[in-house]
């Protein structure tokens, strides 16, 4: 084994990431009746072209919206779009890892960050914002690292492409930007990198392709900014915000458990370090780039945590996806210089096991939620007889096609999504969540109006719209598995032409796009 990793390290690396998301593309596309509902809602923006939407940047949906204009019958392509950001991020990190500590150990920091970081498995097996965050965070870096630290001055121009991109997929990685501003600055080696024209030009060049999507938040009053900062809850103490920072760091250090426990295997502490199977003698690095490497490795997570405890609430686990692109190289920068490596059979069979077995959990576990009593889960919905039964109710009221679903994120999402007429959604009724719906367009091409019963809030927000909404009938769908419960909709359709409103709800119509 020792003999197969020196010399076939750079292959090995790569089929294992290849192997990888072959599986987490397939097991999803069978074992999912319906994509994950972030991967939904991307669709369903993509569906009119904007300069950013209600909640994100606007690049998870414009490749979406391509996607479903190209092949609208293969909505699965999610799934490779999502591998295709896990290989892109490993390639920046396979690249600056081979470029920091030499080639032998580079491969080693690779593999760790394949199988290590758990962010890489299923928490990136659909394409979200978080998912293009990832590779557009590894790539800034290490195109960083080429202009500044290697002093190659085209760099900058691909690291102002690079940004300007992670500007228009989400603002996380303008945290790294940050922390690479700074570490410019504080460097000989930047300050005179800073003296070149090319690193002007290029922020020129970034700042003229980012100005339609700036200029859109402006418009718009910076929804998406409101949404890049919102909590799931709010401290009222400061035991409370403590709780929610230690809470946010464990989630971060239980995503890295495997690769702790790879480097106490392989490595190991003290007397407990295992018989040297392999020994790799890292690429001398200087002190220098020692301490912009684990700059750029920790320092993100450091200031993501402060901003946690200042801002008092509860963060997403999933908002740490991108920081972690370079934990792998300070593991081997810490662990080095000369690695010590044993337990490589066992080491290996970890490997496959998370390589293999990890997507096909992930893709299978919504199964055992339902046998252990849930009653339905997202993966699980089924949106498809929901879909054609409802559209099948518009068709039987009106020769026109389903223009408009009015509805929550969910429900009406999926109805939405899976609609044959590939409609677009006005979500919670809200025209200023979806600007391009206006009263006039609802007027005339009518809507179908979608809610589950017991919603009493969708209901309220949904009577903005239509104070006197009662439903028309209900749909009914089939339970996910024997112990799944069946999903009962209730639904209203406006006609499209047939003036339903009073100019009270015009009026009501233009407040709510305020």
């Amino acid at each position: 084994m020792a003999v197969l990793l020196a010399r076939h390290g750079n292959a090995i690396f790569w089929a294992l990431a290849l192997i990888h998301a072959a599986v987490s593309i397939v097991a999803p596309a069978i074992g999912f009746h319906t994509l994950p509902r972030d991967t939904i809602e991307g669709f369903l923006w993509g569906r009119s072209f904007q300069w950013g939407y209600f909640k994100h940047p606007p690049l998870q949906a414009w490749v979406l919206g391509w996607s479903e204009q190209w092949a609208p019958a293969a909505p699965w392509l999610a799934y490779v779009y999502a591998q295709a950001c896990v290989l892109a991020t490993l390639f920046a990190i396979w690249k600056l890892a081979r470029t920091v500590l030499g080639p032998a150990a580079g491969v080693v920091a690779s593999i760790l960050s394949l199988v290590g970081i758990h962010y890489y498995g299923p928490p990136m097996a659909t394409f979200t914002p978080d998912t293009l965050s990832a590779p557009l965070w590894a790539l800034t870096g290490l195109f960083w690292w080429r202009a500044v630290v290697q002093r190659r001055p085209l760099a900058w121009f691909a690291l102002a492409l690079i940004v300007a991109i992670s500007v228009y997929a989400k603002y996380v990685v303008l945290l790294l930007v940050g922390v690479l501003g700074v570490l410019t600055l504080c460097t000989p080696e930047g300050r005179n990198e800073l003296r070149r024209p090319e690193p002007w030009l290029a922020l020129v060049a970034g700042l003229l392709l980012v100005a339609p999507h700036v200029g859109w938040v402006i418009q718009t009053g910076g929804s998406s900014l409101a949404h890049a900062i919102s909590t799931d809850a709010t401290a009222d103490s400061l035991g409370m915000r403590l709780w929610f920072v230690f809470s946010f760091f464990a989630a971060q250090v239980i995503e890295h458990s495997a690769l702790i426990a790879l480097l106490i295997l392989c490595i190991g502490v003290g007397r407990a370090r295992p018989p040297a199977e392999l020994i790799i003698e890292e690429r001398p690095v200087p002190e220098r780039e020692r301490t912009l490497l684990l700059a750029m490795a920790f320092a993100p997570i450091l200031i993501a945590l402060v901003t946690n405890l200042v801002v008092g609430g509860e963060f997403r686990q999933g908002r740490g996806t991108a920081l972690f692109a370079f934990s792998g190289i300070a593991a081997l920068i810490i662990a080095g210089p000369i690695l010590k490596i044993g337990r490589l059979k066992l080491a290996a069979g970890v490997a496959l096991a998370i390589v293999f077995a990890l997507p096909v959990i992930n893709a299978g576990h919504h199964y055992l939620r339902l046998a252990w009593g849930a009653s339905h889960v997202p993966t699980l919905y089924p949106a498809r007889a929901l879909a054609s039964e409802l559209e099948g109710r518009w068709a039987g009221r009106t020769d026109q096609p389903l223009r408009i679903v009015v509805g929550e994120r969910w429900h009406a999402g999926n109805v939405a999504f899976y609609a044959g007429a590939r409609p677009q959604i006005l979500l919670d009724g809200d025209f200023g969540i979806s600007p391009w719906l206006t009263p006039e367009r609802l007027s005339q091409e009518g809507a179908l109006f979608v809610w589950k019963p017991d919603d009493i809030a969708t209901l309220q927000r949904l009577k903005r719209l239509v104070p006197d909404l009662e439903p028309h009938g209900y749909a009914y769908g089939p339970p996910s598995g024997h112990r799944g419960v069946a999903i009962r909709l209730a639904y209203f359709i406006l006609l499209p032409d047939e003036p339903q409103f009073t100019e009270a709800d015009a009026t009501l119509f233009g407040s709510s796009a305020q």
